[in-house]
């Protein structure tokens, strides 16, 4: 079982069809999807080691192909750590280290055996040149989507709290 999953991960058709479901490669061609899953490796996590750690260096986007992670972030306050999601086979961390080579954000640690694709930023940048100016625009132009929608749901996110805040505020003040 293990080595038929194992098979499944190196096949780039199948990859592809991963690479596709991400909205970030939306405008990739199929052909160009193969090209650039073959160009990832695959990394095993057993269950409480981390992925990435929050504050190290940026490696690249990580796909989870099987089993389960949690996202942490620090707690300045509590000097703990809080843990914002669960991820599961299917989603995605660490697109972020694609475009910059900011430290990371966040603390992913594998909460089963997992294993991973992971897409280094060099190599994605230099399949990007390679492949010319046509792809670069496309996947920029999908990137500003990406960012424009994310601004637009904070933005929702901060007024409605903000909402919040104000009715608690004036409730509590009588």
């Amino acid at each position: 079982m293990v080595m038929e999953t194992e098979t499944k991960f190196r096949d780039p058709v199948w990859g592809a069809e991963k690479l596709a479901s991400m909205s970030l490669f939306r405008r990739f061609k199929p052909d160009e999807l193969q090209e650039l899953y073959q160009r990832g490796r695959f990394i095993s996590l057993r269950p409480q080691s981390h992925a990435v750690i929050e504050g190290e260096p940026t490696q690249g986007l990580f796909i989870i192909l099987d089993g389960t992670v949690s996202i942490y972030k620090t707690d300045p306050e509590k000097n703990s750590l809080a843990r914002l999601a669960v991820l599961e086979a299917g989603a995605y961390f660490g697109e972020l280290s694609l475009f910059d080579t900011a430290p990371r954000s966040a603390t992913v640690t594998a909460e089963t055996s997992c294993t991973c694709f992971v897409l280094d930023a060099q190599p994605f940048h230099d399949f990007l040149n390679l492949k010319g100016d046509n792809l670069q625009l496309r996947f920029f132009r999908t990137c500003a989507e990406e960012l424009v929608d994310r601004f637009r749901k904070l933005n929702a996110d901060y007024i409605n709290s903000q909402h919040m805040l104000w009715r608690y505020a004036f409730r509590n003040s009588d």
